[in-house]
């Protein structure tokens, strides 16, 4: 498991990216915006992670109070990552990030 860096600075956007500033983690997020997926379809959105890194993202994620993983009911029973009320809040962040690095 990789270590937990952090800036160690009392500074909100510091403290921000020690939680998403990992790389892949506010992707992993984007995903989730739409809604809980299953880990099969985070692999599949984001081809170019590899299944630990994403798995180690959810669960640095899920740590953090962002990301909350439940299973579905029957008949699929599958388990899902789903935002947190916390990670939702992420949205506004995300679509403005993804709205400066639009070409």
């Amino acid at each position: 498991m990789p270590t937990r860096r952090s800036y160690g600075d009392a500074c909100g956007i510091a403290r921000a990216l020690d939680v998403v500033g990992e790389r892949w983690a506010l992707l992993v997020v984007r995903e989730l915006l739409l809604g809980a997926l299953r880990f099969s379809d985070l692999r599949r959105a984001l081809p170019n992670a590899s299944s630990n890194l994403i798995a180690d993202r959810l669960r640095d994620l899920e740590d953090r109070g962002v990301v909350a993983r439940r299973t579905l009911p029957r008949p699929a029973g599958s388990p899902v990552s789903e935002l947190t009320a916390s990670g939702r809040d992420l949205e506004p962040l995300v679509l403005a990030l993804g709205h400066w690095g639009r070409p």
